[in-house]
């Protein structure tokens, strides 16, 4: 898989997105201890929007809709949902996600 390697960057204090940076841009010298740092899973969504670390995504397999929140673990991104179960990223189809929010600004959704 060939897949850029890149993040998000969430502003702690600010409460908002700081953009985008590629593995291969200089460090940041700013305040680390208030950003968040997401991973790019080279995944895209049904509407072909980028999945990262932290967003919140719609699962719908056709039976069931399911609504989780994007992690990684030992080396896998996971769909991880509220009951505590998950689903590996990779093995679920493109077209039955749909990214409806992250868990930073819309954590409400995960309830």
């Amino acid at each position: 898989m060939n897949r850029p390697i890149k993040f998000r960057v969430w502003h702690k204090k600010f409460k908002q997105w700081w953009g985008i940076i590629c593995l291969n841009e200089p460090i940041l010298s700013y305040d680390v201890d208030n950003l968040v740092f997401v991973q790019y899973t080279g995944c895209h969504d049904s509407s072909n929007n980028e999945i990262y670390e932290g967003d919140i995504v719609q699962y719908n397999n056709g039976d069931v809709i399911r609504i989780g929140y994007v992690g990684f673990m030992a080396g896998i991104f996971f769909l991880n949902y509220p009951d505590e179960t998950d689903d590996e990223l990779g093995y679920l189809l493109v077209s039955n996600l749909k990214v409806i929010g992250n868990k930073f600004e819309h954590s409400e959704l995960l309830k």
